[in-house]
């Protein structure tokens, strides 16, 4: 009986282990649609006319204790206190601090705006004036979250730009491309991040790049966008997505250009990474990297993300996690540390990441920076967080991105 009673118990146990993998690897691997997912409601509204309103957003006192990018919270950066914003389930919320400063939307019910200059900052509440750009005009009461995608359009209806929206046949179904045309033989191939990755990403860095005479191919890789799901519906985090990002170069070659650059923001980095391991020779030459806020650990996001959530043990659920995400999509997430694969890059690099990253730690960018052995340009942030260097100061990240060009037209001559 005792034999019985043992032998049942470690299969329960067993069960229960399973169980709590299988849940913890659909927080990994499983698209979910991304809706408003709202931080807080928006306090007061005043129509200040032409389509600018008053804005009062929830915040703590300042001097209260900071929540920016704390390992303990994971809370938002940008300076000031983050406060108690918490996103559905508990998690902190990444963009909730209402006196961050520099190129923001801010989203409610129904509409979203740009916010602008601070007009009061009093009573737990700081008041910003917000430009209507689209939907209905804010109201007291309504959901509402900051945000760093600032343009949630296209090309020619944010930045004024002609481009070709395109459906490219890759090998597991249709991708949506948007292509927008530019001077030089020398293109960007720019691949968005993860989940919330749409091609609208893409926009805060198109017109930088438009402007360096660069023509631009904006990529929607599976499970993402318009584009086709996977066979398996799930996430690989650059193990399969790099056939997408392929298709991409290979129809930049079709169009002419002999020479491309790979950019890739968080997700889109390590799809960029699988993809030059495994450059064919019909695709334009790759000459050189441009990575912001790049996964380049699953492990470490997802052992951050199990902290994040307030999770005991989180380096083990971690191991369970991907353990059960390997047995579901045959990836081998180990052979995804991207630091790895650092020192056979072959091509510059313009590293972008933020010190206040509460999506993919600081730490793992700093290896993966160490590995790498062609020529590095590694601009390390404080107080930015996941992908907003763009957000904090626009004109200051087309300067890095006209700087590392302008380098590699030196080598080019030198060569």
């Amino acid at each position: 009986m005792l034999l019985w009673s043992s032998l049942a118990l470690f299969l329960l146990a067993v069960v229960a282990v399973a169980a709590v993998g299988w849940v913890l690897s659909n927080r990994v691997l499983v698209p979910s649609p991304y809706g408003l997912m709202p931080e807080f409601e928006l306090a007061s509204v005043d129509d200040l006319g032409g389509g600018r309103y008053a804005v009062g957003l929830p915040a703590p006192e300042p001097g209260a204790q900071p929540g920016a990018g704390s390992a303990a919270t994971g809370g938002a950066a940008g300076g000031g206190a983050s406060g108690s914003a918490r996103q559905p389930g508990g998690q902190p919320a990444q963009h909730a601090d209402p006196r961050l400063q520099g190129t923001y939307a801010v989203l409610w019910d129904g509409g979203y705006g740009s916010l602008g200059a601070t007009l009061s900052d009093a009573g737990g509440v700081v008041t910003r004036a917000v430009e209507l750009l689209g939907g209905a005009p804010p109201t007291a009461g309504a959901p509402a979250r900051m945000d760093n995608f600032y343009y949630r359009h296209d090309p020619e209806t944010d930045l004024g730009l002609p481009f070709e929206d395109l459906t490219l046949r890759g090998p597991v179904g249709d991708l949506r491309a948007w292509y927008v045309p530019g001077e030089q033989r020398t293109a960007v191939l720019l691949l968005h991040g993860r989940r919330r990755g749409e091609l609208i990403e893409t926009l805060r860095f198109t017109q930088a790049l438009h402007d360096a005479g660069l023509p631009v191919l904006a990529l929607a890789y599976r499970n993402h966008d318009a584009s086709d799901p996977s066979p398996d519906g799930l996430y690989h985090y650059g193990a399969s997505e790099w056939q997408d990002a392929l298709v991409g170069a290979l129809e930049l070659a079709r169009r002419g250009h002999e020479r491309v650059i790979l950019y890739g923001l968080s997700m889109g980095g390590a799809v960029a990474l699988e993809a030059l391991e495994r450059w064919p020779q019909a695709a334009p030459e790759v000459v050189a990297l441009v990575l912001d806020s790049p996964l380049v650990s699953v492990s470490a996001v997802v052992e951050l993300g199990a902290v994040k959530a307030g999770m005991p043990m989180p380096a083990t659920l971690t191991r369970l996690a991907l353990l059960v995400a390997q047995l579901r999509t045959g990836t081998d997430f180990a052979g995804l540390e991207q630091a790895s694969y650092a020192p056979s890059i072959g091509v510059p690099v313009l590293l972008i990441a933020g010190e206040d990253d509460s999506t993919v730690p600081i730490a793992a960018v700093d290896a993966f920076a160490a590995a790498v052995r062609a020529p590095l340009t590694y601009l390390r942030l404080p107080g930015v967080e996941h992908v907003e260097a763009w957000n904090h100061d626009p004109a200051r990240y087309a300067l890095w991105l006209r700087e590392f060009f302008a380098g590699l037209q030196v080598r080019a001559s030198a060569d």
